[in-house]
Formats: structure tokens, sequence, C-alpha cells
């Protein structure tokens, strides 16, 4: 690939990102947010001094400190990182949903037999499918995340999206691509065999109402409150919409350095996961200034090697340690069992 192909790929890449309704970050989506952020600060600022401050809305959301702080540099650097040169290398190690619904419906027709197609209601299958594709989405991604929380080796990679010390839509791109690759094998197993599993049932291929691709109930979120998840606004949502939906401060909980936060509310979307499973974290109405970052001892985390290099060092040293571990458990058992053995024959 020669420069002038380079810099064309690199412009359609961008241009992508930021003007598909689909994507992640694009313009569009960042409007709608933009629109709901200055909303609920106008409604907070009216509900308590009975007036909108508009200048003070403005330093609100064009906080200096946040741009001009090395995180969101960082965060900035993994973005251009994530849109311009991963994309490929995340295409051709991960294994599609595509692939694992074939294989799972070819898996369920060889044990079962095929099923005669369902060709009526083909409305009400589609809004079955899209809901019953967005709940594998969400378990999905409650298990890769649950994991990368509590197994060690996994944590060193998923640790880099909680070294940032503020919280802007940008940070969601803040994720080492090991830990993205990770990610995309866990979601195209869930969503890959749940697409499967209705393939099978219904006799046919399946359809979901998207946009780009993508689910549009996901996009729906996304739309509205996602890119919230990540910034300085504190919305909560209580009572019993606080156990079905993560709000923005839900999430920014969970990038909370207080103990008592960590491994808190791990959804993406949907709250009752985490109310099933004993990690959800209901907000407060009160915004209790949290503070956000990880220790990183002798490592800049907001640094190139810090970011990219450090966490698969330290994940490759856990699993090290992990398999040592299970290795010495194993010949502690075996030695025991041959003990047994032994004294048996000599008794």
């Amino acid at each position: 690939m020669d420069l002038y192909s380079a810099a064309q790929f690199s412009v359609r890449r961008v241009s992508s990102e930021l003007f598909s309704p689909g994507s992640i970050f694009s313009v569009y989506s960042l409007a709608t947010t933009f629109c709901i952020a200055v909303g609920a600060l106008a409604w907070r600022h009216k509900a308590r001094r009975g007036r909108v401050n508009l200048r003070a809305i403005a330093r609100a959301i064009f906080d200096k400190r946040l741009i001009l702080n090395n995180s969101f540099s960082a965060d900035v650097k993994l973005a251009v990182l994530s849109v311009i040169f991963m994309p490929a290398v995340i295409g051709a190690l991960v294994i599609s949903a595509n692939a694992v619904s074939m294989a799972v419906r070819a898996t369920l027709t060889s044990a079962f037999g095929p099923l005669a197609p369902v060709d009526c209601c083909a409305l009400q299958i589609k809004v079955v499918s899209t809901v019953v594709l967005f709940l594998a989405y969400e378990i999905g991604y409650f298990v890769d995340h649950y994991l990368k929380h509590r197994v060690q080796f996994l944590w060193e990679l998923h640790k880099v999206h909680h070294t940032a010390d503020v919280l802007t839509p940008v940070t969601n791109y803040r994720n080492h691509p090991i830990d993205n690759v990770v990610f995309g094998y866990m979601l195209a197993l869930f969503i890959g065999g749940a697409s499967g599993v209705l393939d099978w049932l219904l006799g046919r291929h399946t359809e979901i109402f998207s946009v780009d691709g993508k689910n549009i109930l996901f996009i729906l979120f996304l739309w509205t409150i996602g890119h919230l998840q990540h910034s300085q606004f504190w919305i909560p949502f209580g009572g019993v919409w606080g156990r079905l939906i993560l709000s923005p401060a839900h999430h920014q909980i969970h990038h909370s350095n207080d103990p008592e936060h960590f491994n808190r509310n791990l959804g993406s979307v949907l709250a009752i996961w985490d109310w099933m499973f004993g990690t959800l974290e209901v907000p407060s109405r009160k915004n209790p200034r949290l503070a956000y970052g990880v220790e990183e001892e002798g490592v800049d985390p907001h640094s190139s090697f810090g970011m990219l290099v450090t966490p698969p060092l330290k994940s490759a040293a856990a699993l090290w340690r992990a398999l040592g571990s299970v290795g010495r458990s194993s010949l502690g058992a075996w030695s025991f069992v041959t003990a047994r053995v032994q004294q048996r024959r000599h008794g």
C-alpha cells in the first residue's frame, strides 16, 4: 500500500466512524448525547437554584481540565489506533458471529434434524430476534466483563480502560488491542450461538432491526445515554429503573477508585445481570464526587508504553503464575493419590 492509498484508507475509516449512524462515535449520537446532557444540567440548575445558568452549563460541558488532562490525550491516542489500525487486525483474528451461528445450526440439525421453516408472522419474528440477540449481546458483555475483573491475567489487559483519570466519550476507545480481541471472541460466541439456535428453531436465517449492522436496541441506548456513561455528568437511575437500566452514574461507580465500588455494575445497558449476580450498586441521587483511575507503580499509565507494552507483559506473568499454581496443585494431588495407592498395596 503506497502513501496515497494509506491516506485514503485512513480518511475512509475516520469518515465511517464519524458519519455512519451505527458507529459508536458518530456525530449523530454525540449530538443527541450533548442535547441530553444540556437538558439534564439545565433541569438540575432549575431544581436547585430556580433558574438556568447557561454559562455554568457551558463550563461544565467544555471543561478545560478534562481536555488538557494526560488521561484524555491517552484516550485520543488509543482512539486513533482503534479506528484506523485495529479493525483489520481484529477482523483477521476474531471468528465471526456468523461463523459460530452456522456451526451451531449445523450441529443442531445434525443432532435433531432440520425443522420446518416458519413462514408466518415475519414482523413478530424479527422483533423477537432483535430482542433475543440484544440479550445475547448483553449476557456476553457481562460474562466478558465479569471474567476480566476476576481473572488476574485478563484484568491486566482490561485494567488499561480503568487507568483513565477522567471520563469522556473518547474513553470508550481506551482498551488494549488484545482486550478487544478477547471481547470480540466472547460476543461472537454468545451472539453467534443465540443466532444459530434461532435459525434452527425457525428453519431459516433470522433478521433483526439494525443500523449499519448493529442492533437497533443498542443504537437506541448509544444515542441516548451511552456516551454519558463515560462523562463527568452524574445522571442516576434509582428505584426499579436503577435495577433494570445502567445509568451514566452506574458506570461511573464502576470506574470509581474507591475499593467499595470495585467489581460493581459490570453490565453494558441492562442492570438485571448485576442484580441477579449480586454485583449491582444503585447510585445515590446526590453526586458523591467520585475519583477515577488505577495506581500503577513505576509505570505511566497514560504513556504508549504503559498502555500497550506493559499490560501484555503483566498479563503473561500472571498467566504463568496461574499455570504454575495449577501445576503444583496437580502434582500435589497426584502425589497424594500415589501415596494412598502405595499405602493400600503395603497394607
